[in-house]
């Protein structure tokens, strides 16, 4: 690893992984140090404008209107070396649990906190999206979901580390309490 591992609670890790509306875009935006695995894997996967707004990204979520740029193993393989160049500049990856980026961390050894929200954040959760630019059908599609998703969240098995957000509390504030400041 290019940067040193954080350790929370005698737990060592060297990425983080959290779910939809913690706050992953908002701290890659303002702090070059860390690398917004999920729009690298939209770059890789589809035709994104490069002069596209995060508000207009955010309305993409649910029905990307972009073209397909390469196939599954291609786009992949473009992701995974966009993401090991990143890891060898000392960046660190956040993602967002898509099995493509846990399988990225599994072959690599890297070893990643997995954050998401509490159970009494559903409306919470609905809102920030709401306020982020997200559609109405995808915070619906997520809003159905958040009893399920939490409940394969606190299940959840690859992660070293689990850390579950209360209420008010954005990856901003968590990434704070790791010690990375």
């Amino acid at each position: 690893m290019g940067w040193r591992k954080v350790e929370y609670q005698n737990i060592k890790f060297d990425a983080i992984m959290a779910t939809p509306g913690l706050g992953k875009s908002y701290v890659c935006d303002r702090d070059k140090r860390f690398i917004d695995a999920d729009e690298e894997r939209l770059r890789c996967k589809y035709v994104v404008p490069e002069n596209i707004s995060r508000e207009d990204l955010e309305r993409t979520k649910g029905d990307r209107p972009f073209e397909k740029r390469a196939k599954h193993d291609e786009y992949i393989k473009a992701l995974y070396d966009k993401l090991d160049n990143y890891v060898d500049e000392g960046k660190i990856i956040i993602a967002a649990p898509h099995p493509e980026l846990y399988e990225y961390f599994k072959t690599r050894n890297i070893k990643f906190v997995f954050i998401y929200p509490s159970k009494n954040m559903r409306q919470e959760i609905k809102d920030r999206m709401k306020e982020r630019g997200n559609v109405d059908a995808f915070i619906k599609e997520n809003d159905d979901k958040f009893e399920e998703f939490y409940k394969f969240n606190r299940e959840e098995k690859q992660s070293v580390l689990h850390y579950e957000a209360r209420s008010g509390e954005f990856l901003s504030d968590i990434i704070k309490k790791f010690g990375i400041k």
